[in-house]
């Protein structure tokens, strides 16, 4: 039971989840409702109080690809030697 002082309102989605052994080590027993997936990865930030965690998916970096992305301007029109 999540003690009161954490419970969100205001219709907040809360999913509890739990602490289970694994091996050596502890992990985070995630349901199986389609919103997590097998493999992806996390991270586990904690907050402020030292006591609290943000769990936010982890992405990968856009500037590592070998692709270059198109950088336009975006005001093509001005002339740039005429400002200050």
């Amino acid at each position: 039971m999540i003690p009161r002082r954490y419970l969100l309102t205001g219709g907040t989605d809360m999913v509890e989840i739990k602490t289970v052994s694994l091996g050596n080590s502890l992990a985070l027993s995630l349901p199986k409702d389609g919103r997590f997936k097998e493999g992806q990865r996390w991270l586990l930030i904690p907050a402020k109080d030292g006591e609290s965690y943000t769990l936010v998916p982890r992405i990968e970096n856009p500037y590592t690809g070998p692709t270059k992305q198109p950088m336009t301007e975006a005001w093509p029109d001005v002339d740039w030697n005429e400002v200050e």
